[in-house]
């Protein structure tokens, strides 16, 4: 089918085409310029469902992006349908994508690519706050002006965080971008995107994708349950500091992940804040390996985790001042990340280069580890006799470039990511980051390396540090634990942040130690327990703090209020009855509201009491006396309402009815006109209400 025109919008030619439709770009004739039409035929033999899903799938687009004005985000200017055809007119732009420079060969440099990402950030962002969910976010729809201007296209998912993730059992999305609650069908938030923006950050830093896969069903187990390995695995001259970035923008569990954009923005500023200008203006480069070298597989739970040598971090174990991570080796080569490769030092040192490349490859091919858990005791330190020794005193070092033999002893340097971590052995702190095992010593020890809330921890023995080429590298990342909650009474709700959790005490929560949190313990008639920590606090204290709360018990008082005359009161705290006026209610310590209600005389009135431990208030209150009220109506066939409340039909004689002012309204039977006025009823008077209709 060929199309002149669609709506008011004058079609010039086809600009794209996909299999549900096509783009055009077209003119509109009232304000003269120039829109992209996108449409969407469906094919013969569709389903009126499936006509109406898909439409509404579509237009969804303009629905939602619509009702956003961005300078990020290209506008939507009208919608419609038009001899079967549904269309969206939208703001017309000329540039390109990113997908080019996601690609090794071709990546900006950083300074280009902190420009892109906090461009796309302030637009999903903007969206966020409007409750508007992109839900495919990609490098092929953040598109590149000419002006350097980034605008975020293709808004044809985007729903309200309540909305399904599936349509008629179709996954809706690109799976290698897609967050784990999204493949799962969970509902959604900002998160979601920020974790597509995290991908497409990893692209443009290291060429490659984070989750790679031969088939959609690959990638979507990868996406759910695999960590993709550190950016420097890819770039050994990316700050080290875009691996934690990009651990936490792709953490599986969506708590664990920025809140928003904004935020990762501000840790990718700060990591490339210290890098000198000609290093951010230059294209980065990526040291990529050679053709048939296989990557190792990566982890499926816990941090980013590397090829082979890359050391992670695992939860401490009772009386041990750090986790036992999964065995494995330390890096082969010192480079695993640190300061961008000179220009220079690869045009003048293409063979040293290339040399430097095989040997990384060669410790990732042939000393990889199998991790396994294993409890060992922790061993004190005596030289010669098959358990861990202290290091050496000055002359006694190995140098940096490798393990040293000395006789009995294997020696090797500790390096961490970031510099300056304390290395221990065994709990042994280590005054040096040195360390040095008996070659006879067949037995596993653990290395933990820690700076503040950072650890890394590896199990090795001294065949393991024998065999490396270089230094030992541990990449510090943040300490997480599961910590047990517990209170006495139990029974306490846990409230993390101001969140409620959902659980009660005693109970299990996976902490950060990085992050500042507040831990609050809230359970009936006890004070609630509120504990604020901060990334400084001593975790091993605060986990044994939070092992054994005692809440404090709020003591009680009593109340009674003087029943009033000629009819009674119901006493309610919120929703529940407490009893009745002249009863003696008891009620915790506090300032406490207190509804007293008879709906028959039409009695509802508040009021805030305070509550002493141990003794009895009688608080004054002041109850309306009771009139009466009258109401006739010409004809008589009518149905009384008093404030909003049923009474009877009329007439209606001398109705006990509390004094103070009231709304009648007065409704015909017969045809349901009705008319409503304002009465003021005095104490023991009757007011009259007469209507005519």
């Amino acid at each position: 089918m060929t199309l002149t025109r669609l709506g008011r919008f004058e079609i010039v030619k086809e600009i794209g085409r996909g299999a549900m439709g096509q783009v055009f770009l077209a003119n509109d004739p009232k304000i003269d310029r120039q829109v992209a039409i996108k449409t969407i035929v469906l094919p013969p033999g569709t389903s009126a469902e499936e006509a109406h899903e898909t439409s509404q799938r579509f237009l969804r687009e303009a629905q939602a992006a619509g009702k956003l004005l961005h300078p990020n985000i290209v506008t939507i200017f009208d919608v419609g349908e038009e001899q079967g055809v549904s269309f969206i007119a939208m703001e017309f732009i000329e540039g390109e994508t990113l997908e080019k420079y996601t690609r090794a060969a071709h990546l900006l440099p950083l300074q280009r690519v902190q420009d892109l990402i906090a461009q796309a950030a302030a637009a999903l962002d903007y969206a966020h706050q409007n409750h508007i969910i992109h839900r495919d976010i990609k490098p092929a729809n953040l598109m590149v002006l000419k002006g350097g201007t980034l605008k975020v296209t293709d808004f044809g998912l985007a729903k309200s965080p309540s909305a399904n993730l599936t349509q008629a059992g179709v996954l809706l999305g690109t799976p290698s971008y897609m967050s784990p609650e999204q493949i799962q069908g969970r509902e959604l938030d900002g998160r979601s995107d920020l974790f597509s923006l995290g991908v497409v950050l990893y692209e443009l830093l290291t060429g490659a994708r984070p989750f790679e896969g031969d088939s959609i069903s690959t990638i979507i187990y990868r996406v759910l349950y695999e960590d993709p390995r550190p950016p420097a695995a890819h770039n050994p001259a990316l700050p080290p500091d875009i691996n934690v970035i990009l651990e936490r923008a792709l953490a599986k569990d969506q708590e664990r992940r920025y809140g928003t954009c904004a935020e990762l923005v501000a840790d990718l500023n700060k990591a490339l804040a210290g890098l000198p200008p000609d290093t951010l203006s230059r294209p980065f480069p990526v040291i990529a390996a050679p053709p048939g070298s296989r990557p190792a597989a990566a982890s499926r739970s816990g941090a980013l985790s590397g090829a082979g040598p890359t050391l992670r971090r695992g939860a401490p174990g009772p009386g041990r001042r750090g986790p036992r991570a999964d065995r494995g080796r330390g890096s082969a080569g010192r480079p695993v990340a640190g300061d961008p490769l000179p220009s220079t030092f690869i045009a003048r040192h293409p063979v040293k280069l290339a040399a430097l490349v095989v040997t990384g490859i060669a410790a990732i091919t042939l000393f990889p580890r199998q991790a396994s858990r294993r409890e060992m005791p922790q061993a004190a330190g005596v030289a010669g006799g098959g358990a861990p020794i202290a290091a050496p005193g000055p002359g006694g070092g190995a140098p940096a470039a490798g393990p040293v033999i000395q006789g009995d002893q294997v020696i090797i340097d500790v390096e961490t990511i970031p510099h300056g971590g304390a290395v221990s052995l065994d709990a042994t702190p280590l005054a040096q980051p040195r360390v040095i095992l008996s070659r006879s010593d067949p037995k596993p020890h653990d290395i933990i390396a820690e700076a503040g809330c950072r650890q890394a921890t590896a199990e090795m023995t001294a065949q393991d540090l024998a065999s490396f080429k270089g230094s030992l590298v541990m990449e510090l990342k943040p300490r997480e634990q599961e910590v047990a909650i517990a209170s006495e009474p139990p029974g306490a709700r846990i409230v993390l942040n101001g969140r409620d959790t959902g659980t009660i005490t005693p109970a299990s929560l996976t902490l950060n130690a990085c992050d500042k949190r507040e831990v609050r313990l809230e359970r009936d008639d006890y004070r609630p327990w509120v504990q604020q920590y901060d990334a400084d606090t001593d975790f091993d204290a605060m986990v044994a703090a939070l092992g054994k709360v005692t809440l404090e018990r709020i003591p009680a008082g009593t109340v009674r209020v003087k029943k009033p005359a000629g009819y009674d009161v119901e006493i309610y705290l919120g929703s529940k009855r407490l009893g009745r006026a002249g009863d003696l209610i008891e009620l915790p310590e506090g300032r406490h509201t207190l509804t007293f209600r008879n709906d028959k005389v039409f009695v509802n009135q508040t009021l805030q009491i305070n509550v002493t431990g141990g003794r009895e208030s009688a608080p004054l209150v002041t109850f309306p006396l009771l009139g009466t009220l009258t109401v006739y109506a010409q004809p008589s066939n009518c149905k009384v309402y008093v404030d909003g409340v049923y009474v009877d039909v009329t007439p209606v004689l001398e109705l006990p009815i509390a004094s103070g002012g009231h709304r009648v309204k007065v409704v015909f039977v017969p045809n349901g006109s009705e008319q409503e006025v304002a009465v003021s009823v005095d104490g023991r008077k009757n007011a009259l209400v007469t209507v005519k209709f």
